[in-house]
């Protein structure tokens, strides 16, 4: 009888700590201890766990500095690459090619569809091949990027090398003359017998070698001189990048005929870059030039190439754990749903599910990990049908079978256990607990809620949660004889009606306000992370999901010019999250909501959309390397209430990883405690570069940047 009274009531042990509530988060969320705690409704007896609890993971509680300040966040900041270069022809000549070299000697395909269609020839040698060059290209500092007819100059160069070479042999053989009319002087000037005649027609012979030697080794300095120059002229026939960056035109194409001066290439320097936001004044008084901050670049991506389409709005998305071949789900209000083998042979062959003539579907869901080949979908006639997917290569459009029983209005969520044995769903207030094998109502909760259910998540801790649109979350500990209320999060916005759930079932996301989603640890309540939009530009609503492997958090927002974005974000582990990508969908069609792929060797997450088409992107690596550093140039202010900060960034080589664009998007993290930098000291005149904002090179064309000039002439 002992035995069975303690294992009847592990689930509510297992979680007794969430009744501490979340006060401890800065009185931002709080909870309320359920009715069956204490007093009558406490003697409820919900029977055995309705599945063995899985042991919560004990996670580290980060720590936090308390008397650290938050950093000061500057979102929505525009990213400006200013520094542009236009390099023209510095020689009359034809253009031959606008391309960067690739290695000599190797054999290319043209016909290889990997190249597409860039692989140029060399004109004049048919083994060397180039990479032909198109706006947006990425350029390396010193890298030939352009090439003229350097035919004459190579001729040139080659003849003046020649004569060069013949020079040095003459200047060779002239010397080694000269050591012999030495070496015969010395001779006669030691010898007794020779007469003053003979000493002096030596001495003029030696002399005459030495004038002839001079006069060959002048010939020799001008053909090395006349060599060098040549040389110089044939490199004025390749057209280099001074720094690294991104090609933005190219004003010219090969074959036509140029000037020097005339332009020929315009490039876009990434190596440094700045960044403008605007924040209050009250914080932009105490920035400082010279103050070292964070800039996290955002890049905005759009979906893959490949899109199915329902005739209207998606309802219900969902991905399947199929291994190596994760299938995306759908529902819709046109009465079908739809599953995509997006990553499989028959991605553009999608399969319908058929419902009832009249009948829209409104959510669709897919076991775990036991039933992963079964989909479950919820109707507007509150009927739950079950499709069979376990041959991916043979989808039956037809339901395997439907539950007898079901809800008295619309079907708006559903959700399986993680063994794939329990089924919830709700429709109205009301949810209901379902046995897979038997195919049967268990019980339905306690009508506690005060509005319609949105979304529902079975934990690994045996228990249910529920978010509701009366601002509330509840998590319900369940039993194989009924539910009973653990906990009640109240107070949130209201505006995130899907709020998700670790995978883990240690954290909950909870919409503090339209700026702010946290990270809240279920075992003691607490705040361990946030994500923030204090811009002004995005504001939380729709939803807010985690990934499958929890690294990830996807959320939308309600901004009616936004709706079309998602932010994907890293989750935090403590303190803020930094958003990685900015997520649009083509033509912007508005957001109606998403899944994430379970399938590691596939991670992607799937879109729906208002106009019933549907979209996926592929997740990025969640260690790249998502900040630069960057220091504080300037803070301007604007008007009354806010401020321009102005930042400068280094980014060395140039490596933007596709991350950076002019104009795009940046966050400005500012610490309060950073303390300004020392400048470098300056480099004493006269050699210390002067800004100009003009400057003709020698090619005449106008070029922006820093000029050392020489140093000053003595008059002496």
């Amino acid at each position: 009888m002992n035995t069975r009274r303690l294992l009847r009531w592990l689930p509510a042990g297992a979680v007794a700590s969430l009744a501490l509530g979340l006060s401890a988060c800065g009185g931002k969320a709080t909870t309320k201890p359920s009715s069956t705690a204490t007093g009558t409704d406490a003697k409820i007896d919900i029977g055995m766990p309705l599945f063995i609890p899985t042991d919560t993971p004990k996670a580290a509680t980060p720590s936090v500095d308390s008397s650290k300040p938050e950093p000061i966040v500057i979102q929505q900041s525009t990213i400006l690459f200013d520094e542009r270069v236009t390099l023209g022809a510095e020689v009359d000549a034809k253009l031959e090619l606008v391309a960067r070299p690739l290695e000599r000697d190797k054999a290319y395909d043209p016909k290889d569809a990997n190249y597409a269609g860039r692989l140029v020839q060399h004109p004049r040698d048919p083994n060397w091949w180039y990479w032909r060059l198109v706006p947006g290209d990425t350029v390396r500092e010193g890298e030939v990027i352009a090439v003229l007819d350097d035919s004459q100059a190579i001729l040139q160069k080659t003849s003046l090398e020649s004569s060069s070479k013949a020079a040095k042999l003459s200047h060779d053989q002239s010397e080694l003359s000269l050591k012999d009319y030495k070496t015969i002087l010395e001779r006669v000037e030691g010898t007794a017998s020779s007469s003053l005649i003979e000493i002096i027609k030596y001495k003029i012979e030696y002399a005459q070698a030495k004038v002839n030697t001079a006069r060959i080794f002048q010939e020799l300095v001008k053909y090395d001189g006349e060599y060098l120059i040549a040389l110089d002229r044939e490199q004025r026939h390749k057209i280099r990048s001074p720094f690294t960056g991104k090609i933005v035109r190219i004003l010219h194409q090969r074959g036509e005929a140029l000037k020097a001066g005339e332009q020929i290439v315009e490039i876009q320097n990434t190596s440094r870059f700045r960044v403008e936001g605007k924040l209050d004044v009250q914080d932009a008084e105490k920035l400082l030039p010279m103050t070292p901050v964070t800039v996290e670049p955002i890049r905005s991506v759009g979906p893959e190439p490949y899109k199915q389409q329902h005739r209207q709005e998606v309802t219900g998305i969902v991905v399947t754990a199929h291994k190596n071949r994760p299938m995306i789900v759908t529902s819709s209000n046109d009465g079908t749903a739809m599953v995509w083998d997006v990553t499989g042979p028959k991605k553009n062959e999608p399969t319908l599910l058929l419902h009832p003539f009249g009948v829209s579907v409104k959510s669709v869901a897919c076991g775990g990990p036991a039933s992963a080949q079964m989909v479950a979908t919820g109707s507007s006639d509150g009927k739950v049908r079950m499709f069979d997917l376990s041959n991916p290569n043979s989808i039956s459009e037809k339901a395997a079978f439907e539950y007898e029983d079901g809800h008295t209005q619309a079907l708006n969520c559903l959700t399986f256990s993680h063994d794939g044995k329990y089924l919830a769903t709700a429709a109205g207030r009301e949810v209901i607990v379902w046995d897979t094998e038997t195919r049967k109502k268990k019980y339905s909760l306690p009508m506690e809620h005060r509005d319609d259910v949105k979304h529902l998540r079975f934990t690994q801790q045996a228990t249910l949660i529920t978010v509701c649109r009366d601002k509330t979350i509840r998590v319900w500990n369940l039993g194989t004889d009924g539910a009973s209320l653990l906990r009640l999060l109240d107070h949130r916005s209201g505006a995130v009606d899907v709020v998700g759930v670790s995978t883990d079932g240690t954290r909950v996301l909870f919409d503090q306000d339209a700026t702010r989603v946290d990270v809240v640890k279920l075992s003691d309540g607490r705040t361990v992370g946030s994500l923030l939009n204090t811009g002004g530009g995005m504001r939380f609503a729709g939803m807010a999901l985690f990934s499958a492997d929890d690294k990830f958090v996807l959320t939308s927002t309600g901004d009616a010019d936004t709706k079309g974005e998602l932010q994907l974000w890293a989750t935090p582990e403590s303190g803020r999250g930094s958003e990685r990508r900015r997520l649009v969908t083509q033509y912007r069609n508005p957001v109606t909501c998403a899944a994430f792929s379970p399938d590691p060797a596939n991670p992607f997450v799937a879109v729906g959309t208002q106009t019933g088409v549907i979209h996926f992107f592929k997740l990025p690596d969640v260690n790249e390397v998502s900040a630069l550093k960057g220091r504080i140039v300037s803070v301007t202010r604007q008007d009354a209430r806010m401020a321009e900060v102005r930042v400068e960034v280094d980014n060395p080589g140039g490596k933007t990883d596709e991350l950076l664009s002019d104009r795009g998007s940046a966050t400005i993290i500012i610490d309060r405690n950073a303390k300004p930098e020392m400048a470098p000291a300056p480099v004493p005149a006269p050699m210390a570069p002067r800004k100009v904002s003009q400057l003709p090179a020698n090619n005449g064309i106008i070029q922006t940047g820093l000029l050392t000039p020489k140093p000053m002439q003595s008059n002496k």
